[in-house]
């Protein structure tokens, strides 16, 4: 019985100097060194290339602050997405090899070849293949190749269509006038509406409350995407009805009412896109809150 007490006092001792032990043992923290791949800025940048094997290049220009696609398809980008691109320059890696062979990282034939280019001066990344353990993707910029997420080259491969900008208005379009007076529905009331810092007004016997008119225009027109934009070529027999708006600075920006169900399609005359909006949202575009006095 002695023996047995002894034992178990023995081995209480052990588990309480090893969990002391691991109480008392200082935490290491394993830091992997990280390499930054460029010591450029976002802002570096006006022009963007992308060059693919087998398909046309995708060419974006900055044009007052906003990035504009210029080939395979003109009109307004997707800021959001190009920025996505070109945030390459702001990445980091855990690793950092030597491009003594190119064929082993699938650099010798490139999936990608991302150009940021500036008064005639270029950086060049070029994607190769992924890693099968870490499955991320091989870069060689200035002589290094580099491990980093693949998110970057999936992004400048996105079909172009899809790097177009789905609204339908830019932002530095800042709006002054609707004219909805073709539209069958607003004929009779011949509707123009007007608008100066954010005030409403409407031509004579049309009557609506501002903060409606505000929320409209704020759901309908800022922040309204379309579902799909896409090229199209318009058939000028058809006699369809439009719409006009008039910004600030005198641009006057023409819709075509192509369809309005069971989706509602509108085509930007001086883009030459069509926009694919949903029936519901379509119809509140075209018709703002606004009702004739009664008499």
């Amino acid at each position: 019985m002695k023996n047995r007490w002894l034992i178990n006092i023995f081995l209480l001792l052990v588990v309480l100097s090893i969990s002391l032990f691991l109480f008392l043992k200082p935490t290491q923290t394993k830091q992997t060194k990280q390499f930054e791949v460029s010591t450029l800025s976002l802002g570096d940048f006006d022009v963007v290339k992308i060059e693919f094997p087998s398909r046309a290049p995708v060419i974006f220009k900055k044009n007052n602050d906003n990035w504009d696609m210029l080939e395979p398809i003109k009109g307004r980008a997707d800021q959001f997405l190009v920025q996505k691109i070109i945030s390459i320059v702001a990445t980091s890696s855990s690793e950092k090899l030597p491009s003594n062979d190119l064929a082993k990282y699938g650099l010798d034939k490139p999936a990608v070849k991302l150009k940021l280019i500036h008064k005639g001066l270029e950086e060049e990344f070029v994607f190769g293949t992924y890693n099968s353990v870490t499955e991320d993707q091989y870069l060689l910029f200035k002589g290094s190749v580099y491990l980093i997420s693949g998110a970057y080259s999936e992004s400048a491969s996105i079909q172009p269509i899809e790097l177009i900008d789905k609204s339908p208005l830019s932002r530095a379009e800042q709006i002054k006038e609707f004219d909805f007076s073709r539209l069958e529905q607003w004929q009779s009331k011949h509707l123009k509406l007007t608008r100066n810092k954010d005030e409403w007004k409407a031509n004579e016997g049309n009557s609506f409350k501002q903060d409606e008119m505000a929320e409209w225009f704020d759901m309908a027109w800022v922040k309204n995407q379309a579902r799909s934009v896409e090229k199209f070529s318009l058939d000028l027999r058809v006699p369809y009805k439009s719409f006009d708006i008039r910004t600030v600075d005198g641009k006057k920006i023409t819709f075509l009412r192509v369809q309005e169900s069971p989706e509602t399609q509108l085509f930007r005359v001086d883009e030459g896109l069509l926009y694919h909006f949903g029936s519901d949202i379509g119809f509140t575009m075209m018709n703002p809150p606004v009702e004739k006095p009664k008499n």
